[in-house]
């Protein structure tokens, strides 16, 4: 029996719900964002699209696993960002293709499994691989699963078989396992630095279509990164210390340019209570005099290259006055998801901010803040035991 859709009523495919679609601008030209979400978990997919997607001529398209060190902080380890970007790119040339984004941090395995990861392998003075790493954790080298996609290319209307942009043959082999048909496969050559020459190494040893670029003049690490088993804070055990490393990060206008990035200290924790990962970046001596602070809310559509990224700017620039001024502390919003009109809704910060000041308390910090902020940050980190000193316009040119 075929059942009627009833007036307003959204598709569900495989227990994938399409939330709806609009046009994004990005650098690389005008797609169609759709965002899907799933019944099941609740997480979202994404996807780009750009031209009639219908039809049997086979389908340009990248199946991309989310990146937040990357596509959010600025981060130059791996090369996820690059090859978004250049699958954005191949696609605007043809004017017809896909990339589905799927949220699948650390392969699969989570946000604290990769961040312990590279607390491994720099731990390890990067004689560790990243897969070594997985093992070490107890963890498979891949824990990406692809069925989201067969319902992703349903919604989308795509019925073609796909010429998969990708370097990866396991990704080959797991998406014909469900069901998607793939004409040809095309490599994303990604561009190899000290920074990620180690992964990308890593990566090629591991069978993946890039050519090895060798262990030299990978980046020396400018202090020591000590490896720690999990633990939960005694300031407040409703948070878990996951890991602790050294990210090589860009800000955006300089990335691509051969400029050396600057070395931030990531703090990754757990929240026990809210059941999420938190993050904050920290930039200078760990003893640096009255560091500048912000908590930045985080935003899943620029993750893509936009031609307009409002939040990307403002975090480029903390990033700039953070070097300028010697010592900084950014603790990270995670994304709430989207309205009806797929605009982002903004996170909740009441507990980003209480990390913030576990890593202030006793400190004189100076916020670092825009013209629009109320001072709610600094009356927070005050109650907190934090001497909150006359705040920074981020709007104001330092």
């Amino acid at each position: 029996m075929k059942l009627e859709q009833e007036p307003g009523a959204l598709p569900v495919r495989a227990q994938l719900l399409h939330r709806g679609s609009r046009p994004l601008e990005t650098v690389r030209g005008r797609f169609q964002l759709h965002v899907c979400q799933s019944l099941s978990t609740g997480t979202y997919s994404l996807a780009l699209a750009r031209g009639d997607l219908r039809g049997g001529e086979p389908l340009l398209a990248r199946i991309h696993s989310s990146c937040v060190t990357s596509e959010t902080f600025g981060g130059c380890d791996c090369d996820c960002v690059d090859q978004l970007d250049a699958a954005l790119e191949a696609i605007s040339r043809e004017d017809r293709g896909a990339v589905f984004y799927l949220m699948q941090e650390g392969r699969g395995a989570g946000f604290s499994a990769k961040v312990r990861d590279r607390m491994i392998v720099q731990s390890s003075g990067h004689r560790t691989t990243t897969f070594e790493a997985y093992e070490r954790m107890g963890l498979g080298h891949d824990h990406r699963s692809y069925a989201e996609v067969p319902p992703l290319c349903r919604h989308l209307g795509v019925s073609a078989p796909l010429r998969l942009l990708t370097n990866n043959p396991d990704k080959l082999a797991s998406l014909q396992e469900t069901g998607i048909e793939i004409a040809s496969t095309a490599a994303l050559h990604p561009a190899a630095s000290p920074w990620n020459r180690h992964y990308i190494a890593a990566k090629a040893r591991s069978g993946h279509a890039i050519a090895d670029p060798g262990a030299a003049s990978v980046a020396e690490l400018p202090e020591d990164v000590s490896y720690f088993d999990p633990y939960v804070l005694a300031e407040d055990p409703t948070f878990l210390h996951v890991a602790t490393y050294l990210l090589p990060l860009r800000r955006a206008p300089e990335c691509g340019r051969g400029a050396a990035p600057h070395w931030f200290r990531l703090h990754a924790y757990f929240d026990l209570k809210d059941g999420v990962d938190r993050v904050v970046l920290a930039y200078g001596p760990a003893d640096g005099a009255e560091p500048l602070v912000r908590v930045q809310h985080e935003s899943l559509l620029e993750r893509f290259p936009l031609a307009d990224p409002i939040r990307r700017r403002v975090w480029d620039e903390t990033v700039r006055r953070f070097v300028a001024h010697g010592a900084g502390y950014a603790a990270f919003v995670p994304p709430a998801g989207f309205r009806e009109d797929l605009s982002e809704l903004p996170g909740e910060d009441e507990r980003t901010i209480a990390l913030l000041g576990l890593h202030l308390r006793g400190r004189a910090a100076r916020p670092l803040a825009s013209e629009a902020d109320d001072g709610r940050l600094g009356a927070a980190l005050s109650r907190r035991g934090v001497r909150v000193l006359p705040p920074v316009s981020l709007d104001r040119a330092a």
